[in-house]
């Protein structure tokens, strides 16, 4: 996904004129640099433990931008950028505040490196929104891109969760997928305020506060 985000958010800076926004784009694909690479090796380790199909849905995530980025408009692209950095930030908000449910009793290693990496989500709240308004704006199109990226990337998310719990043996266990549907139930009740306030007109993430 961040090498994706990268190139389209290059693509838009070439369209933007305001320097403080320019800087800010910069920055945001240094970070997102960053993630990708940790994300990279954590993959890898998953991979090399015995997870071997990651890498088929790797592959196809890799497909699927790269039709976006050929067949699809950069308005689209960018759209989807934007989309999917306010799904982001509703993600960053409950997992700092639900880190004990979710990361208690885990490896720290883990643990730190989500949190660390949507801290980071947080702190450029306002990158990708601000650069499709600068390039766009258009209201209507930002919501659609909103809820594709959010579906698009929960699609990849669940074949992934799904492929690795059937490698442990417990997807067929029912106290398993018990387990999981409270913590999906969790997950779906608290991100539906967050992406309801990002579809309201006149939204702007930094109206949103950030956690301590």
């Amino acid at each position: 996904l961040e090498p994706y985000l990268i190139r389209t958010m290059r693509k838009a800076l070439a369209k933007i004129e305001d320097p403080t926004l320019q800087q800010e784009v910069k920055h945001y694909m240094g970070q997102e640099g960053q993630h990708y690479q940790q994300h990279r090796r954590f993959n890898d380790i998953l991979i090399a433990a015995g997870y071997e199909g990651l890498r088929d849905i790797e592959d196809q995530m890799r497909l699927e931008f790269a039709e976006f980025e050929k067949k699809r408009s950069l308005k689209f692209n960018l759209a989807y950028a934007c989309g999917f950095e306010s799904m982001a930030l509703g993600l960053g908000h409950w997992l700092v505040k639900e880190r004990e449910y979710l990361f208690g009793g885990s490896d720290s290693r883990v643990a730190s490196l989500i949190l660390w990496h949507f801290i980071e989500e947080v702190e450029h709240k306002n990158v990708a929104f601000d650069a499709y308004h600068a390039v766009y704006g258009n209201y209507f199109y930002r919501v659609f891109g909103t809820f594709y990226a959010t579906l698009h990337v929960m699609k990849f998310s669940r074949r992934a969760y799904q492929l690795m719990l059937k490698k442990d043996g417990l997807w067929g266990k029912l106290s398993s997928r018990w387990k999981l549907l409270k913590v999906i139930m969790r997950f779906l009740t608290a991100m539906v305020p967050p992406m309801v306030v990002a579809c309201i007109p006149g939204h702007h993430p930094s109206k949103v506060e950030d956690p301590q």
